[in-house]
Formats: structure tokens, C-alpha cells, sequence
């Protein structure tokens, strides 16, 4: 659903976390590493990763958070620029493909509850 300003409203709110990650891309037999990076922004939905490797849009990937152990399945759903440190880098969006409220070993609270509401007082 379109925001007033034309750009999709979130789906959960996003929180500047650093969380080290594991990246591998699926293989017919194995997992073949693409990475080891962490996420800078994460959401209950997915998350923000700078990565040196080169992925495609749409790409699956499989995440494996290692503080926790929590692997998640997920696709790339953004390929942005970034400039780290004078090492240049992608700013690559993660989408999970399932439902993975543990994955980052936070808790998100519920859609309604991070909406704000209007209270109107009888004068």
C-alpha cells in the first residue's frame, strides 16, 4: 500500500542492529558461501547487508545468524551503492521467504501496536 509520499508503507519497524551473518548461496548438494558480513538495519522481515560479493536481484540466498544459529531462507529484494571505509560496497536488501520472527534474536513488536494511533477528548 502506497504512503503519502508514493513509497511503500513498512511492513515492521526496522532497528539499527549490527548482527555478524553467514551468507551462502543454495547448491545442488551444498551450500556454497557467498560471505560472512553482518546486517546493519533489521526487521522482522528481513534486513540490510553491505556486501563485497556480487548478487542479482531476486537472488535466494540462505542466512545463518552466528550468535544464534538461526538460518533463514530469503531473497535479494534490493542492489543499492554504498561507500564503507573507502572500500565500496553493496547495500543489499535481504526479504526472508518465510516467517522468521527469531531469526535476528530480537522481538518485533506487532503491526497494530507500532502504528500511531488518535485519541480525541470530549472538552
Amino acid at each position: 500500500m502506497p504512503g503519502r509520499n508514493g513509497t511503500g508503507i513498512r511492513r515492521s519497524s526496522r532497528v539499527t542492529l549490527q548482527v555478524p551473518l553467514k551468507i551462502y548461496e543454495p547448491g545442488s548438494n551444498k551450500r556454497v558461501l557467498v560471505e560472512e558480513a553482518s546486517a546493519v538495519k533489521v526487521s522482522l522481515w528481513g534486513g540490510l547487508v553491505p556486501l563485497k560479493a556480487t548478487v542479482n536481484r531476486d537472488q535466494k540466498l540462505f542466512l545463518v545468524n552466528q550468535a544464534t544459529g538461526e538460518t533463514a531462507e530469503s531473497k535479494v529484494a534490493y542492489l543499492g551503492p554504498m561507500q564503507l571505509g573507502g572500500r565500496r560496497l553493496r547495500l543489499v536488501a535481504i526479504e526472508f521467504l518465510r516467517p522468521s520472527p527469531g531469526f535476528w534474536g530480537l522481538v518485533f513488536p506487532a503491526a497494530e501496536a507500532s502504528r500511531s494511533h488518535t485519541t480525541q477528548y470530549a472538552h
